[in-house]
């Protein structure tokens, strides 16, 4: 008699399988189209490849067709890192397929879980993703008000959404305007809700921030390329000023700066004081004049002692040199790099344009540092034009150089981004003192990776 239910059992759980196969929402692999939020950096392309294939590998292994796979970076589409854009292009030549993921190179997807999640949704009009919210208003989103609980997207978890949904989208975008892209996720979910009426995202814990054998999708954490490059080919500008001389200048001094091998404090006024300051152009606003002052005299200084990477920070940044020690193994330093944190300016109009923003700290290979100071294009139209958007964005865009971004920059305190988005990847830096004690974020965030990596670092050396 056992041995008949168990029978049973497995031809209804066969029936069952074969109903739910005939289904109409029932997914195949080829139903999907996967967006790769890509760059054209080699680094970062070939990780966007390697995830391609990957994919393609699952699909080939299930004895299925293959999603459509995109690579953003080849598409040439003006600020398609804040989705919106690839919208129309998507809808028009993919009027058949049924869900659009979107998701980073650094997403790490399981195919066959993928499939089994978006198979269970049967909403026409919907989207999923590891939903993340704010617990205060912050900068980084505009000190949106919004309804709450308001969930956006944990973009390296990557989110899908429905062909419905992206087809309402894609046709009521006429008239966006906005100023400034940050967090392109956050924006993305605040059009949908403000603009559209559309759904809230449906948070989904199969798109994971850390990684689990029942994910359908996790971030894949940064791996070094090589070792980590020697402290001796760094240089490091701290912008300031006398103003801030006795309460931000002692933090960077006690902290993270103690480690830098290479290091000045760029000022307005001389300081017996301060050790290795130099004078650069006083500037109330947007200190245009004084980043080029910098510039030009680290690229002096860069070329006398043969330091590939120039590294520029405001008096308030925080940052791990151990871990930008590490990242930089990933980047030719012979190459024109440009790495930061990425915002844009009015990327919907024609003159609009990325560009890194300064107080997460941004880096600069030799080779560009010459490019800026030797170009007529990068020449400031006014000494309080603002120093990031015109010499790390609109110079850069007139010199044909794509710039990178990392999100490992943060151009925010470390209590402006939900914890789930910290999870995601390891940081580099955080900006702004403001209603903060700096010295407990730095020992929180890269005190300990610091002091480990150069002590270990001194002790090799000493051996």
């Amino acid at each position: 008699m056992k041995e008949i239910n168990f029978f049973l059992l497995l031809i209804y759980l066969q029936v069952g399988q074969i109903i739910s196969q005939d289904d109409n929402n029932f997914l195949e692999p080829s139903d999907l189209v996967i967006v790769i939020i890509s760059q054209s950096n080699p680094y970062h392309k070939a990780h966007a490849e390697l995830l391609q294939k990957n994919i393609n590998d699952q699909a080939e292994s299930m004895e299925k067709n293959s999603p459509v796979i995109i690579l953003t970076h080849e598409l040439k589409i003006k600020g398609s890192w804040t989705y919106l854009p690839l919208f129309s292009h998507l809808s028009f030549n993919y009027p058949n397929k049924k869900w659009f993921l979107f998701c980073l190179e650094n997403t790490v997807i399981n195919l066959i879980e993928l499939i089994r999640v978006l198979s269970e949704h049967k909403s026409k009009n919907m989207w999923l993703s590891y939903g993340l919210t704010d617990h205060d208003l912050t900068i980084i989103h505009h000190f949106a008000k919004l309804k709450a609980p308001f969930k956006y997207p944990n973009e390296a978890s990557g989110f899908a959404m429905t062909k419905q949904l992206l087809y309402s989208i894609a046709t009521n975008q006429r008239n966006r305007q906005m100023d400034f892209s940050i967090d392109s996720s956050h924006e993305l979910a605040h059009y949908i809700d403000d603009e559209i009426k559309g759904p809230s995202l449906t948070h989904s814990a199969k798109f994971c921030i850390v990684s689990n054998r029942k994910c359908a999708t996790f971030p894949r954490q940064f791996y070094p390329c090589d070792k980590p490059i020697l402290s001796e080919k760094i240089y490091v500008a701290v912008k300031t000023c006398k103003q801030f001389r006795n309460d931000r200048i002692p933090v960077i001094l006690n902290t993270w700066s103690k480690y830098a091998r290479n290091i000045a404090f760029y000022t307005d006024e001389a300081d017996n004081s301060l050790p290795n300051s130099h004078i650069v152009p006083k500037t109330n606003v947007g200190h245009c004049a004084k980043t080029y002052g910098i510039l030009q005299h680290a690229y002096k200084v860069m070329r006398k002692k043969n330091i590939d990477w120039l590294l520029i920070t405001d008096d308030d940044t925080i940052v791990s040199l151990a871990r930008i020690q590490k990242l930089l193994t990933c980047y030719n330093p012979k190459n024109l790099i440009a790495l930061g944190q990425r915002y844009g300016f009015r990327l919907n109009d024609d003159d609009g344009y990325d560009y890194l923003t300064s107080g997460a700290g941004l880096i600069l290979s030799k080779p560009v540092v010459k490019l800026i100071i030797n170009s007529t294009d990068c020449q400031c139209p006014h000494r309080e034009t603002a120093d990031d958007m015109f010499l790390f964005g609109q110079c850069l865009q007139n010199l044909n150089l794509n710039i990178i971004h990392s999100s490992a920059f943060h151009q925010a305190r470390a209590v402006d981004y939900a914890a789930g988005y910290l999870s995601s990847h390891e940081p580099v830096s955080f900006h702004s003192f403001w209603n903060i004690n700096p010295k407990e974020t730095y020992k929180q965030w890269f005190a300990e990776d610091d002091e480990n990596f150069f002590h270990s670092s001194l002790t090799h050396t000493e051996l």
